[in-house]
């Protein structure tokens, strides 16, 4: 943590160096080289300082101010949204134009390229990684907004943007074509900054209706496009035809498999781009035509407050599957590295041994190691990518065309029949993994053996069942957070998002910083629950759908009900509150907590507090259960769903 703390100081002095002006200082910055293992964790910080960032001011600040001036609601949150996006957009292209310009190479373009094969691209200046870190840490951050506002017309758009963006520069920082990097990122902000200047622009015209802020909107929309033009077409397009044809000149074979992943990934940005540029062409005719500029691409698809009627989303989760797998195998492609090839063929024949006979001598004698965080990390995204593609590709291709045509069920509820087929095999497989591995490991009780020797750093050293059980976990959660944001809005989305989100937090830290041993406990405990929950739920909807056997289903639903209330009782209440309280009191009669250790106690706790929560909503249904009606899981309810209840 000190080391963190002393490379993000040393970073953001480089920057301000640069920003200042200050160019003899910049040009004697120290230059450094690409370390994963150092810099995930920078990565890592700046994203979670940019999402806090970024929604308390919105929230917090531009939110209460644009209410307080009489907006509508529904121009509330688009006008709060504008103003942080003129803030981010408005920042990193004044960081960009000061740290980039001054780079040696930035002219002519052949430098970008020059040297690469003689390793010369591998040293970067301070300014320049920070200015690396922030922009993909932001894109992070914004490829999970983007998720949380309200769904645009060109979110698909939208998303796939963020995610090539956060791509891209991921490969391009590991594959050392950062030179290109920096220059795509510089080109990719400006033209946002006039854009939703102009956007601003109309919400206040909509509360003052003074002719002068439908001429600024037009006159920014007109700098808009003329910037976008300029940056995202002519500019950008001869980065990619660059890339293409001048790269080769100076790096044999396009640099491999990253340098030609690069290139793919450039000209689908292009395509964006020209996408957009459309889009942009019909607004401007729009505005010759009758003097007002509107914004085609980002209109709420859900209707204003004096709209029509909403119409059907215009993307589908098929489109996303289709456009992740994509992705998935391109980035695939590229982190199959022969180290990442040669662990993966340690880790997975380790998890099936284990899987067979977790107690024999070829398991206990499996080979040990630590956490590596360059190779574990590509690991954790392909297993992460592996896993979304099988659970949205089994939903959409397999579970919902057969609960179609076998039980006619309508759209919401075959949505939600689908999904939870999908959450008991997923859980339903990793209670079994984790039921298998765990139990055979030397340290699993007494508890006291999960401190012991801390300090020695005999901890690090994992097994390679446990280690491959470990990056599964935390790939499938961190799927399961990006999957609860394209499913069905439910109840206790926030509570379902802050599960997902501390839960991978928790078994990252514990990874990175020792404590396994209690995150593996953690991690047998949160999933058998959830298994016959689920069977009730896929016994609810055949009940819904069958007529002479509706009883008998129903029967089995309440059943069902009753062994998941008594098994989350046990393992997430019981169990798991001891494994809290073993985690704060007995750990410290082995070893002074660190900032580390005191943070996962704390996100222990809070997992806690969200066990009670639901346990609280489970006694409700148990009433109603016992009062003789039939289960109903009041967690999972869509919010449209209960707002037409209540009508």
């Amino acid at each position: 943590m000190d080391g963190v703390r002393s490379e993000l100081r040393s970073l953001f002095l480089g920057l301000k160096e640069s920003v200042l002006g200050n160019r003899l200082a910049a040009k004697a910055l120290p230059q450094d080289r690409p370390d994963l293992d150092r810099d995930l964790p920078l990565f890592l910080a700046m994203a979670v300082g940019f999402f806090v960032l970024s929604w308390g001011l919105r929230l917090l600040i531009v939110e209460p101010l644009a209410r307080a001036a009489k907006m509508k609601h529904v121009h509330v949150v688009k006008c709060a949204q504008s103003v942080t996006e003129v803030l981010f957009y408005g920042s990193f292209s004044f960081i960009g134009l000061m740290v980039v310009p001054s780079q040696e190479w930035v002219w002519p373009s052949r430098l970008w390229f020059d040297g690469h094969s003689k390793g010369e691209h591998l040293l970067m200046r301070t300014d320049l990684r920070c200015y690396y870190f922030m922009y993909v840490a932001r894109y992070a951050q914004m490829f999970f907004s983007v998720l949380l506002e309200p769904k645009r017309k060109d979110f698909l758009e939208m998303l796939v943007h963020h995610a090539l963006t956060v791509v891209i520069i991921y490969m391009s920082y590991t594959c050392c074509f950062t030179r290109v990097g920096v220059v795509v990122m510089l080109l990719l902000d400006p033209a946002d900054v006039p854009l939703h200047l102009a956007k601003i622009c109309k919400y206040v015209l909509d509360v003052t209706n003074y002719w002068v802020w439908q001429f600024l909107a037009n006159r920014l929309f007109e700098a808009f496009a003329a910037v976008f033009l300029v940056t995202r077409i002519i500019l950008f397009g001869y980065v990619c035809f660059a890339c293409f044809l001048e790269g080769p000149q100076y790096i044999p074979n396009y640099g491999g498999a990253g340098g030609k992943s690069c290139i793919a990934i450039l000209f689908m940005l292009l395509a964006l781009q020209l996408y957009w540029l459309f889009l942009i062409l019909k607004v401007a005719l729009k505005l010759a035509r009758d003097g007002k500029v509107e914004d085609v691409r980002s209109d709420d698809e859900g209707p204003a407050e004096e709209a029509p009627p909403p119409r059907r989303r215009t993307w589908s989760p098929r489109a996303v599957l289709a456009v992740g797998l994509l992705v998935f195998l391109l980035v695939s492609y590229v982190l199959l590295t022969p180290e990442v090839r040669a662990e993966l063929e340690v880790l997975l024949p380790s998890l099936a041994a284990a899987l067979v006979g977790p107690s024999s001598r070829q398991v206990m004698d499996m080979p040990r190691d630590i956490p590596q965080l360059r190779r574990d990390a590509s690991i954790f995204i392909i297993f992460a990518g592996a896993i979304f593609i099988f659970n949205w590709s089994l939903r959409l291709l397999i579970v919902e065309p057969l609960a179609r045509s076998i039980l006619k069920l309508k759209r919401a509820p075959l949505v939600k029949f689908a999904q939870s087929v999908m959450e008991a095999v997923i859980y339903g497989s990793f209670a079994f993994v984790g039921l298998r591995i765990v139990p055979s490991q030397p340290w699993v009780w007494p508890s006291s053996n999960w401190w012991k020797d801390f300090t020695s750093g005999s901890h690090n050293w994992m097994r390679a069942d446990m280690r491959c059980f470990y990056i599964l976990y935390i790939s499938r959660y961190f799927q399961a957070l990006l999957s609860v944001l394209m499913e069905p809005r439910r109840k206790d989305f926030v509570e379902m998002m802050l599960h997902h989100i501390v839960t991978v937090t928790v078994i990252f830290i514990s990874y990175i910083y020792g404590w396994n041993r209690v995150g593996m406990v953690v991690m047998v405990l949160l999933d058998p629950a959830d298994v016959p929950l689920h069977l009730a739920k896929l016994c609810k909807y055949i009940a819904m759908a069958t007529t002479g056997s509706r009883h008998i289903w129903q029967i089995v639903a309440d059943r069902l009900f009753e062994i998941f209330a008594v098994v989350f009782l046990v393992t997430r209440l019981v169990l798991y509150s001891y494994v809290c309280w073993s985690a704060h009191v007995e750990a410290s009669d082995h070893f002074t907590k660190g900032f580390p250790e005191w943070a996962c106690v704390a996100l222990l706790y809070t997992l806690l507090l969200l066990q009670v929560y639901w346990f609280f909503l489970i006694v409700k249904v148990a009433v109603k259960l016992l009062s003789g009606e039939g289960v109903e899981d009041p967690r999972s309810d869509d919010e449209d769903e209960t707002s037409r209840k209540k009508r």
